[in-house]
């Protein structure tokens, strides 16, 4: 509830003030950990519409180098000017339900942004300001997520103004999986704000969009919980455009992980070693072996268009590996495109240590479908994998949660030589201890059982794998994995048919449609679906029909208690590139992709005095400060620019014209006038044509068209004809004399020749 704060206060949020003693056990893991007390001064923890002050004296977003808000009109602010050992905290239980769900992953979803400004006191680590974010499932009793970011904290991307430290806007996106959070379940965040414990240095975070999605770009980091010196570590990087329009050249770029050299006194960097981009993708890379920037340009992406790539990276060889030191830190990697802004990803953290046995276990769980009927029977497949680097003898898989499923017979069978000790385990739940796992590196264990479903309204399992005694796992985040079934007494069948010149996607939620032209998903009784489309390159979604109508995307289908149909249409898409240039503002402010035959309306803003132009291949009207593109037939460009309306007057020689030189014209559709003032003996002329203001001359005064864009009026003066005399009429007598004798002797000589 008011998880983007727009109702500009605090409502549906519990606001909390402590003081900071000093943390009990650091790093800090839980939020006891923190050991706050009982609050001696308030802190100011407030919704603001803009940070205010200067670097100097407050951490409001130093300079406005932060820009608040991140999205709307509010963003929370937690603990400002948090000194004298001040801290604050916000908290709000929700139960999530089907539109927390992410239809790319099928996974519940909780996401935020935060931007800290914390004060470096030079402390120890865990005296620092700091702020924490924590979110629990109360319902499974169950931690899904937590992060502490201190003052000066290695691998995070400090900038500095004024005495403060601040990142941009970080993105979290927390989503354990099915059977770890779903839908129904109540889940608790909690965001706290700590200046230090020496009671000197402030430390404050702003928080907004808190929920399962958030408009813009995403990006998100996953990598080993554990790891040691001169390893060898891959992250996989999540990123996704939904910000409801195409961008344009969308970039991810990350720098190396930082981590504590042994002895405490430097922060080293870890080197690249590797990256795996998806096709169409290019990077550009440090040399293998040293620090440096990795960044990938993915193009341009349509609304809800996501992808994953992978960078390894290599732990330093003289890293710590002595707590609290030893943490490798990767919070410096962000996405940025054009036409949405730039975004921070999440800290990840790998503990660094010696002497371990190290590899990693995964485990996943599935039947196949998202609704199961009352009754019905189901074969569930879950299967175990070692990634190495060390095998495992007797790792154990429990499942710890069964509900609305009766267990019947299970088998089990391996790869690569990976079996089950003793055998597949007995019919029924797997007892308390579970099965015991035999998995060489590289190998897989699958176990399957077959159960009927009873419901009512829901069937669960979750499984876990545990590593056995001397080997350390080092990714626990992929340990756990569950899997959750809508039950009803009726199922009905959601069909979806995709229409029109274009092509795209369309997945659903519960997930289960994921089709070509045409696919069905079975909804229980009385259940909902979301649908989401996702236009391919060169087409655009236009919107639904049938049981989906409008363009609203994603679609949410009404409870259903009979079977439903939805159409997706497509057309083939054109983009419209825009520029502008300097002395007023464009409205969209970036490039659209419209239908082959559709328009865009721009809006121009000029700066006091300016007057805007269009150029460019996308042909348009102009009207006002209003452009709109004519129907586009394929991809084109606008440039629009901003300057004085202006008409810019020169003469010749022989005469004057008042004003001359340039003249700034109020508003379009003014006239200018001119006293145009010939020399005696000389004329004026107008020059015409080119880019010519055209106009009237009345005696002499000139007064322009109407002027709409910027113009000239060239005069020139010319000197005027003198005619020739009138004979006076002695020389008249003379020319008829003469007109009468040449007759004669014409007429004479014709005579003679006869």
């Amino acid at each position: 509830m008011n998880g983007d704060f727009e109702s500009g206060d605090f409502t549906g949020w519990t606001v909390t003030n402590y003081r900071n003693n000093g943390i009990a056990t650091f790093p800090p893991t839980q939020k006891s950990h923190l050991n706050l007390q009982p609050p001696v001064t308030a802190p100011v923890t407030q919704v603001v519409s803009a940070a205010s002050g200067t670097p100097a004296s407050a951490p409001d977003a130093p300079g406005q180098a932060i820009t608040i808000p991140f999205q709307g009109s509010y963003s929370a602010r937690i603990n400002a000017r948090g000194n004298n050992n001040r801290a604050s905290g916000i908290q709000q239980s929700a139960q999530m339900v089907l539109a927390d769900v992410d239809p790319v992953d099928g996974k519940v979803h909780l996401r935020m942004a935060v931007a800290p400004v914390i004060q470096d006191g030079g402390h120890s680590p865990e005296q620092q300001a700091y702020f924490y974010v924590e979110v629990r499932n109360v319902t499974k009793g169950t931690r899904l997520f937590y992060t502490f970011n201190f003052a000066a904290q290695p691998g995070v991307p400090w900038q500095t103004l004024g005495g403060y430290q601040y990142t941009g806007w970080q993105a979290i996106d927390v989503a354990p999986g099915n059977g770890l959070l779903d839908v129904g379940d109540t889940v608790e965040v909690e965001v706290i704000a700590a200046g230090c414990s020496q009671g000197g240095h402030s430390g404050e975070v702003y928080v907004d969009s808190i929920g399962p999605f958030f408009a813009g770009l995403l990006v998100s980091a996953t990598g080993p919980t554990t790891a040691q010196p001169s390893d060898n570590v891959a992250y996989t990087y999540t990123y996704s455009n939904n910000s409801g329009v195409m961008v344009f050249n969308s970039k991810v770029s990350a720098q190396s992980p930082q981590v504590r050299n042994a002895a405490n006194t430097a922060t080293i960097d870890a080197v690249f070693q590797s990256v795996t981009a998806p096709a169409g993708a290019t990077c550009t890379t440090p040399a293998v072996g040293s620090a440096g920037t990795v960044t990938c340009d993915f193009g341009s992406l349509v609304d809800h268009q996501s992808g994953t790539f992978e960078i390894v990276w290599g732990v330093p060889a003289g890293a710590s590996t002595s707590s609290p030191t030893n943490s490798l830190n990767h919070g410096t990697y962000s996405m940025s495109a054009t036409g949405a802004s730039t975004v921070l990803g999440p800290l990840v953290q790998t503990r660094v240590v010696s002497g371990a046995t190290l590899t990693d276990l995964t485990v996943s769980v599935s039947d196949g479908v998202s609704a199961s009927a009352v009754g019905s029977a189901s074969t569930y497949t879950v299967v175990v994998s070692n990634n190495g680097p060390a095998p495992v003898i007797g790792a154990a898989l429990t499942q710890p949660t069964v509900s609305g499923l009766t267990v019947g017979n299970w088998t089990c069978s391996g790869t690569a030589g990976g079996s089950c000790q003793g055998g597949a385990p007995s019919a029924g739940t797997m007892p308390g201890g579970g099965v015991l796992l035999d998995i060489p590196v590289g190998g897989s264990v699958t176990l399957t059982f077959g159960a009927t479903v009873t419901g009512p309204t829901s069937a669960s399992t979750v499984f876990s794998i545990a590593t056995p005694a001397g080997v350390t796992d080092n990714n626990t985040a992929n340990n756990t994995a569950g899997d959750t079934n809508s039950v009803a007494a009726t199922l009905h069948n959601l069909s979806l048919t995709k229409s029109g010149a274009g092509s795209g996607t369309v997945v659903s939620v519960p997930a289960g449609m994921n089709c070509g032209a045409t696919c069905t998903l079975p909804v229980a009784d009385g259940g909902q679906a979301i649908l989401t489309a996702t236009a391919a390159s060169g087409s655009i979604f236009t919107g639904w029909s049938g049981a989906c109508t409008g363009t609203t995307n994603p679609c949410t289908v009404p409870a259903m208690t009979a079977d439903a149909a939805a159409v997706a249409n497509f057309a083939l898409s054109a983009t419209v590139t825009m520029t502008s240039g300097a002395g007023g503002t464009v409205t969209p402010a970036s490039s659209r992709t419209v239908p082959v035959g559709g328009t865009v309306t721009y809006t121009l803003t000029p700066n006091a005095g300016n007057t805007p132009s269009a150029s460019g291949s996308c042909n348009g009207v102009l009207a006002g400060n209003t452009y709109t593109v004519n129907p586009v037939t394929a991809d084109c460009n606008v440039a629009f620019s901003f300057a004085p309306l202006t008409v810019t007057a020169t003469a010749g020689a022989n005469g004057t014209v008042t004003p001359l030189g340039v003249t700034t014209v109020a508003a379009p559709g003014n006239t200018v006038v001119y006293a145009v003032t010939p020399d005696p003996g000389f004329v004026a002329r107008i020059a015409t044509g080119g880019g010519a203001c055209g106009g009237t001359l009345v005696g002499n005064t000139y007064t322009t068209n109407p002027v709409n864009a910027s113009c000239t009026v060239g005069v020139t003066f010319v000197a005027i004809a003198v005619p020739a005399s009138i004979p006076a009429l002695s020389e008249w007598g003379l020319l008829i004399l003469s007109a009468l004798m040449a007759a004669f002797f014409i007429y004479f000589h014709r005579r003679q020749v006869r």
